[in-house]
């Protein structure tokens, strides 16, 4: 029976302090995390109406890509106060990725039950899993939750190699592979260092040598053996800190929204910088002028529409199909020759799990070893110009699932023994999930007769919109060659393990459970039931390719070529997708895209410039009798509030130099200004003094209080004396930049790279600067000076 009970303050603070939040209750839960991680929308609705300022970057998926992608865009947009808001069609799940947690805790919520080709009415998977689109064949569908997929994937990280990226855009093999691309992303993740938890084990070195003599000469189909690239962390990146764990995208998008939240307490919702709203569906973007300026959306049941800046970055992370469908339906992308828009260069993975046991003695692997007996291994592989890899996994386990204990936390000591005894005294069991890539097609008219998404005539019921249809094939003449040659070389390479005696290996029947002690013959088409639906990967990419404007649809930062505020985030982007599974490169990707979402809005280093100091004693309030001005600080920006009031930087006086400082308005019409050559705020009279003696440049789009005719209270005015000669001013909300330079008697005012004003004064030529606040809200930020000569 539900329950609820009055514990936490409302994240939007009430007036009221007794007017708390209920956390609901059930007889089994109490619900604190998604309360003090997630909004809804009517606290998004009430934070704007309480005057915050509009979003910096709407991040659509809040699943192990946009997760990801959003908390870089809050950790590296923290100077800049970038504001982030990320929608996501699914609740809070967890924390973090269901092996992390207690033993089998998970449950049936650990993987979708079973694929299938559209929604049978059956209702969501396993809680969480649904399928949005259709298509000819069956998919697990997406994971409606924080962290998305990240709560579940296996943890497999490869690197991309050199020939994966052959065709790839110069500029991004040189970021994936240089210093800060690939490194830094395996650190983060926990590929390195490696599972060293595992690799000192004596079990992992001797089957290590085994595999290293089985592979065989130079030149075959397989290459030397690597560690497994697992994003599951065995020590610390540094001293003092823990160990991550397995990875997953929801503890970095949680630790991101209590950074922030934290640093907000008191100053309420309207100074975050961080909201994820759950339970909300994106069905379409709005654009105008080939920007995107709106976002429909239903959440709740309810369908609205969110405005959208125009200087607003949108970043799409739903997942490759539903960001395709996305793109299908707003962008205005797609070959239209079949009948409705269509994009081709679908690709997935062909993949085999080929599960063999082999006794010990032939392995060279000492019987009754204490220890537990887990490892993994990768091992690369060609085969007809093309690339495979054998994700090996082995334990000596008394089962078929030698995986079962390799990551799961074990919570005790007995359990462990447990696990220890049922250890097979005779076998090493091993499962060769074998990946390999199938052939892209980047072209902008997509091959028919291939793999490509277009818009089903179907609509969705609850929401109207039409959906995805996905054609995902494997080509006759290269696809299923290659798989066919890649399950050879992983059933070798269990047979030279077991030296070649067929008494020494038996292989799983996955349709039975048995064990057989024949080698499993390929059928008509080459496989056999240890080969994996095409659609049950995960590993769908390529629809939205990076490349040169006119032939791809995406730049290499992932941003729309005819959509410049529109991104993408995840491997939609590959324009080939290799063997490897796309996670690692995708992550390193997104962050590439949050960077250049941030650099963007990032002013260039102003030469000779040097930051003013924001420490509070650097600076003092002067009020206008009756009233009670603030200009507080928020992290990196200074914000007004209040009445009227001077606020001066004491802490250096300035004759001839130049000014930079950023500002922005929250509704058109706040009032606020920058006063220059000030006597300061220690002389009697002083906000007096400063409007008689000093300089005032105007913020104000509307010039409240203009005389007839002129313009000498209008942004950019040097105020009352001179008006400017533009008003090249940004809509509210946005940044502007304002290049002040006063020397000798001239005070010149430039207003985003236009010069407005150069006024010639009789007035002081040296002063302190000020900041005013009077009415509305103003921001400012990067408040920068140097000496001229």
């Amino acid at each position: 029976m539900p329950k609820t009970s009055p514990d936490l303050p409302r994240l939007v603070p009430a007036t009221a302090a007794g007017d708390r939040v209920q956390v609901q209750q059930t007889a089994f839960s109490y619900d604190v995390m998604g309360r003090y991680v997630c909004n809804d929308w009517e606290e998004v609705q009430a934070q704007v109406a309480e005057g915050g300022f509009p979003f910096d970057a709407v991040v659509i998926g809040a699943g192990m890509f946009g997760g990801y992608c959003a908390e870089k865009l809050y950790s590296l947009g923290k100077n800049l106060g970038l504001r982030i808001l990320v929608l996501d069609a699914g609740a809070f799940l967890s924390p973090t990725h269901l092996q992390n947690l207690p033993h089998r805790l998970g449950g049936n919520v650990g993987a979708p039950a079973y694929n299938r080709k559209r929604e049978d009415g059956t209702g969501t998977q396993n809680v969480v899993w649904g399928i949005p689109w259709i298509s000819n064949e069956a998919f697990p569908g997406l994971a409606y939750c924080l962290g998305g997929r990240s709560l579940f994937w296996g943890g497999w990280s490869p690197r991309l190699t050199g020939d994966d990226l052959a065709s790839w855009p110069p500029d991004v093999v040189s970021y994936l592979t240089n210093p800060g691309g690939y490194d830094r992303t395996e650190v983060e993740i926990g590929t390195v260092p490696t599972a060293d938890y595992m690799e000192k084990a004596p079990f992992h070195n001797a089957l290590k040598n085994a595999f290293s003599s089985a592979i065989g000469v130079p030149g075959g189909p397989l290459a030397d053996i690597e560690e497994a690239p697992l994003a599951v962390q065995g020590s610390s990146p540094g001293s003092g800190i823990f160990p991550f764990a397995k990875f997953s995208s929801a503890s970095w998008l949680m630790d991101a929204v209590r950074d922030d939240a934290t640093f907000n307490i008191g100053r309420g919702d309207v100074s975050r910088r961080l909201f994820v709203v759950p339970r909300t569906q994106v069905l379409g973007l709005s654009v105008t002028g080939g920007r995107v300026t709106g976002i429909d959306i239903t959440t709740d049941g309810i369908g609205t529409s969110l405005p959208i800046p125009s200087a607003c970055a949108v970043v799409l992370a739903a997942g490759t199909i539903e960001n395709t469908r996305l793109a299908l339906t707003s962008l205005g992308v797609g070959d239209t020759t079949f009948g409705s828009p269509r994009l081709g260069n679908l690709t997935g993975h062909l993949r085999s799990n080929i599960t063999v046991r082999i006794r010990r003695t032939a392995l060279g692997i000492a019987l009754g070893v204490p220890d537990l007996e887990t490892t993994a291994f990768l091992v690369r592989g060609a085969a007809l110009g093309r690339r495979f890899h054998l994700q090996v996994s082995a334990a000596g386990v008394g089962s078929i699932d030698p995986e079962r204990n390799m990551w799961e936390m074990v919570p005790d000591i007995d359990t462990l023994d447990q696990i220890r005894a049922n250890e097979d005294p005779d076998w090493i069991t091993m499962i060769f999930r074998c990946i390999g890539e199938m052939t892209p097609v980047p072209s902008l008219v997509p091959n028919p007769a291939r793999s490509w998404i277009d818009l089903s005539p179907e609509a969705d019921p609850m929401t109207g919109t039409r959906r995805a249809y996905v054609n995902l094939v494997a080509g006759p003449n290269d696809d299923m060659r290659l798989w066919t040659a890649m399950d050879k070389a992983a059933f070798d390479l269990a047979e030279k393990l077991s030296g070649g005696d067929s008494k020494n290996i038996e292989y799983l029947d996955r349709r039975t459970g048995t064990w057989l002690t024949a080698r499993p013959q390929p059928d008509a088409t080459g496989g056999g039931s240890w080969r994996d639906p095409l659609g049950s990967t995960h590993h769908e990419a390529g629809t939205l390719f990076m490349g040169p404007p006119g032939s791809s649809i995406t730049d290499t930062t992932g941003r729309f070529h005819e959509v410049p505020n529109a991104y993408v985030a995840g491997p939609a982007l590959f324009p080939t997708l290799g063997s490897a599974n796309p996670s690692l490169t995708a992550l390193t990707l997104a962050r590439r895209t949050a960077q250049t979402i941030v650099t963007e809005r990032t002013t260039a280093p102003l030469a000779g410039f040097t930051p003013l100091s924001l420490a509070s004693d650097d600076w003092t309030m002067v009020a206008a009798p009756g009233t009670n001005p603030a200009i507080r600080r928020l992290g990196p920006l200074l914000e007004t509030s209040g009445g009227y009031g001077l606020s001066w930087y004491k802490a250096q006086e300035f004759g001839d130099a130049a000014l930079w400082i950023e500002w922005r308005q929250l509704h058109r019409g706040d009032n606020s200004g920058i006063y220059v050559r000030t006597p300061g705020p220690a002389v009697p009279d002083a906000l007096h003094q400063a409007d008689v003696q000093g300089h005032e440049i105007q913020i104000d789009d509307l010039g409240a209080g203009n005389p007839s005719g002129l313009d000498i209270h209008r942004t950019g005015a040097v105020y009352g004396l001179q008006a400017p000669a533009g008003f090249p001013a940004r809509p509210a909300g946005e940044w502007n930049a304002y290049l002040i330079e006063t020397t000798g008697p001239r005070v010149r005012v430039t207003l985003n790279n236009v010069l407005v004003n150069d006024y010639t004064s009789n007035r002081r030529t040296r002063g302190f600067l000020a900041l005013q606040a009077h009415s509305g809200t103003v921001q400012f930020r990067n408040l920068q000076a140097k000496s001229l000569p």
